[in-house]
């Protein structure tokens, strides 16, 4: 029965609205009494869940002798509600992307306090990753220092199945510098186009990035977090130090 509750209510239906059309489906015509009495739920909100149904076109009734009597439509009707349910979603969609986009414009007069960004969480992490493949440019190149075993372990998927597989698209060069006991991580990038890799044996939970003018430090552990900040400086700065542990490191 939960299944069935969870499909319905994929298609936009509540769990009440989904427990009193199995109902009908499973009694046939019914009148409201029987309903309350199998599903247990209140006859003063019986006649608002069925009156929701019959506009969802999955419910239907008929008076015998001044009494209603309703009854399930038939299942196909659940498949015109879920289409519904999509394009309804597909404009939603369109509609934040819309938003998104108009967000993207910033006022010139933004503080450069704006140009330090704190991130938490995996998720948050992910969210600095991706502001960081939407800026490079096609032949840009990025560097990574002292990639830790947790980053694999913790965003692997992701890391290969968006940062990596853009990176590749826009023809985006990588210089990576992984820890020691994460070399089998290496190899899957050493096979990648546009990336070269290089091992410390050192062992981090910290690492750091510089592309462009952006330079980033994510530290992983019970609570990951991230600091993005984009500054010329920094990004200079850093980029020699890279070079520095880059000519250190092994091939």
């Amino acid at each position: 029965m939960n299944t069935n509750i969870e499909a319905l209510k994929s298609a936009g239906l509540s769990e009440r609205e989904a427990l009193t059309y199995l109902d009908l489906q499973q009694y046939g015509e019914n009148q409201t009494g029987k309903i309350c009495e199998r599903t247990k739920i209140q006859s003063s909100q019986i006649y608002t869940i069925l009156n929701s149904l019959s506009e969802k076109g999955l419910v239907s009734f008929k008076i015998i002798n001044n009494v209603k009597v309703f009854r399930a439509s038939y299942p196909d009707s659940l498949l015109a509600l879920f289409e519904e349910k999509e394009k309804q979603i597909e404009r939603e969609k369109k509609h934040l992307l819309d938003f998104i986009s108009k967000l993207k414009v910033k006022p010139i007069e933004l503080s450069k306090l704006s140009d330090f960004k704190y991130y938490s969480g995996i998720r948050g992490i992910k969210s600095l990753y991706t502001e960081i493949i939407n800026s490079w440019k096609s032949g840009d190149e990025y560097y990574i220092a002292s990639a830790p075993l947790e980053s694999f372990k913790n965003i692997e998927g992701f890391l290969l199945d968006v940062v990596h597989k853009k990176r590749v698209q826009d023809k985006v060069k990588l210089k990576i510098i992984i820890n020691k006991n994460s070399e089998k991580w290496g190899h899957v990038r050493a096979k990648m186009p546009l990336t070269e890799v290089r091992y410390l044996d050192i062992s981090t939970r910290t690492e750091y990035g510089v592309l462009n003018d952006y330079f980033f430090l994510v530290t992983y552990g019970k609570q990951p977090y991230g600091l993005l900040i984009k500054d010329e400086n920094f990004a200079q700065t850093y980029k020699v130090f890279f070079e520095l542990l880059w000519n250190q490191a092994k091939k």
